[in-house]
């Protein structure tokens, strides 16, 4: 019991830098409604390695999507989600099968090439632009979480682009790609339980860094209100371009 209670050895600057990473994450994943792992992960691993650091996205990350849920289920259209929620069940189990093949630094390297791919893609504005029925939601979720899977980045930006191509009210939209963002994140966490691929020091981390991740959340809630996006994406961009070549320079080094 008392070993379930120990945190990880960290100095004071390092928990202040993973309550920052964890409060800008909230932040870009509650103004975007996706993406936020695409910051929580690469920050977390600079400060801790890859293993540890999807310990404790994949806690905060449930714990801290929570607040949200009712609402994202309540509005969310329950077809669509449910087709694509399984197949990134498939395609996360399948893709984490052969991301625990590799070695930590590879693990790294690719998180790192995952990112900066990521962001990218968002920079573009692609959209998918084909039809969304049962087959073609179940299938871009299969691929898509074997991606999130094989990288070991727990996060939904193409997922956001699948959804963002419906023609519904942006909350509804918006409600979508939530309840995959945490459908994805359980699936994380189910394999990882499965596997016994969890810490409990970094565990309760998790725990913890669900509150300023929640924090985080509503204030990007609030700026989605009134902030534009001109100003919020450019910067959100040359931090993730900045994160995911930090990861690739650090893998080896």
């Amino acid at each position: 019991m008392y070993d379930l209670l120990q945190l990880p050895d960290f100095t004071h600057l390092q928990f202040f830098l993973t309550c920052l990473v964890a409060f800008g994450g909230g932040l870009i994943r509650g103004y975007t409604g996706f993406a936020g792992a695409l910051l929580l992960l690469p920050g977390f691993v600079l400060i801790m390695g890859p293993l540890p650091a999807l310990n404790v996205v994949i806690i905060s990350g449930m714990v801290g999507q929570l607040i949200i849920l009712p609402n994202a289920v309540k509005r969310a259209q329950k077809n669509v989600v449910l087709s694509y929620g399984g197949g990134i069940f498939l395609g996360v189990y399948l893709g984490l099968y052969f991301l625990f093949k590799r070695d930590i630094p590879d693990i790294t390297f690719f998180m790192g090439i995952f990112i900066i791919l990521a962001t990218l893609i968002l920079i573009s504005g692609w959209k998918y632009k084909g039809p969304i029925n049962n087959y073609t939601s179940g299938s871009f979720g299969t691929g898509i979480g074997f991606f999130a899977g094989f990288f070991g980045v727990p996060t939904g930006p193409l997922t956001g682009l699948f959804f963002l191509s419906l023609k519904e009210d942006i909350k509804i939209i918006q409600a979508n790609i939530q309840c995959i963002v945490i459908l994805t994140v359980f699936a994380f966490f189910t394999y990882f339980y499965f596997i016994e691929g969890f810490r409990s020091d970094y565990l309760l981390l998790g725990l913890i860094m669900s509150l300023p991740l929640a924090i985080g959340l509503k204030t990007g809630q609030y700026l989605f209100n009134f902030l534009p996006e001109k100003v919020f994406r450019p910067i959100t961009y040359i931090c993730l371009l900045s994160l995911g070549s930090s990861l690739c320079f650090k893998a080896y080094n």
